[in-house]
């Protein structure tokens, strides 16, 4: 088929909705519509709007979703990966209906994937977009994932941390709040409502803070030692992915170093190198209470 680039965005997003839902229904896969023209009116800012669609599928039900995608003329653009190097979503691309993303868990639940998505699925409810009937979380839950969602990159989001938080009432923070500890998510929320100091003994906080100080393309030992320390307990295998991946920068040190320097590093300046490394990483590295620094 051939591509349609005049077809508006807004227009492709609600469309790619209503056919995923068609395409989950004909293979028996359950699926929630999350962001965009699938959350609750009252939760969207005015004037915000989606570039692509996204989905979060039953686990179990992944492989029926894809086969159901390519069946109907999507095409998988990127595998089960993020930038933040924890597999939790799969991107597709369709020429008429554009970008979706398959999330299998969403960044800041630290619940099982397939307990997380039980929990979702348990008090779900409808959004009809673009006619269809879509499946979406409960009107709590909506806002949650919104929350999650802003708080890695707080600035650009902070239309949707007003509309879902600011403007919320007790009620509906003490839900949001109650949802979030069933699904191990207060750090990631804590750090999209200001309140993530609380939380500074947690494994998860260094990787937030990150995203708080917005240093989200922070490299090295500080990154790494985050990302190894915030994944959630299924992904024991991740764990050994990024250790692997801590070591390959050890090793490609020396290699930048030379490529920086234009010339080969001297023993000194390859040893200067590593210590910086090591003084960025250790207290990240070793699981214990970050440090508090005395306030001016």
């Amino acid at each position: 088929m051939a591509e349609l680039p005049t077809l508006p965005i807004p227009l492709r997003v609600h469309l790619a909705h209503a056919t995923v839902q068609a395409i989950a229904d004909e293979a028996s896969a359950d699926v929630l519509h999350i962001k965009g023209p699938a959350v609750a009116p009252a939760l969207r800012p005015e004037g915000r709007s989606s570039a692509d669609a996204d989905v979060l599928i039953r686990p179990a039900h992944l492989h029926r979703l894809l086969s159901g995608l390519r069946r109907h003329g999507w095409h998988q653009v990127t595998g089960l990966h993020s930038t933040d190097l924890i597999r939790h979503s799969t991107n597709w691309y369709h020429p008429q209906l554009g970008q979706l993303d398959v999330h299998v868990r969403f960044p800041g639940i630290q619940a099982p994937a397939e307990r997380a998505f039980d929990v979702l699925w348990r008090e779900r409810g409808q959004q009809n977009v673009a006619g269809r009937p879509c499946v979406v979380p409960s009107v709590t839950g909506q806002r949650l994932i919104l929350l999650l969602h802003a708080a890695r990159s707080l600035q650009a989001n902070a239309a949707d941390i007003r509309a879902a938080w600011r403007t919320a009432s007790d009620a509906e923070r003490g839900q949001t709040l109650a949802l979030a500890r069933e699904l191990q998510a207060e750090v990631a929320l804590a750090s999209a409502t200001g309140d993530l100091d609380q939380y500074r003994d947690r494994p998860e906080y260094a990787l937030w803070q990150l995203y708080a100080e917005n240093r989200t393309t922070t490299t090295g030992f500080r990154r790494i030692a985050a990302e190894l320390k915030a994944a959630p307990a299924d992904l024991r295998f991740v764990r050994l992915r990024l250790g692997w991946y801590a070591a390959g920068v050890v090793v490609r040190t020396p290699q930048r170093l030379t490529a920086d320097l234009a010339r080969r590093p001297t023993l000194r300046e390859v040893a200067a190198a590593y210590g910086q490394l090591v003084r960025r990483g250790r207290d990240l590295v070793v699981r214990r209470r970050p440090v508090r620094r005395d306030r001016p």
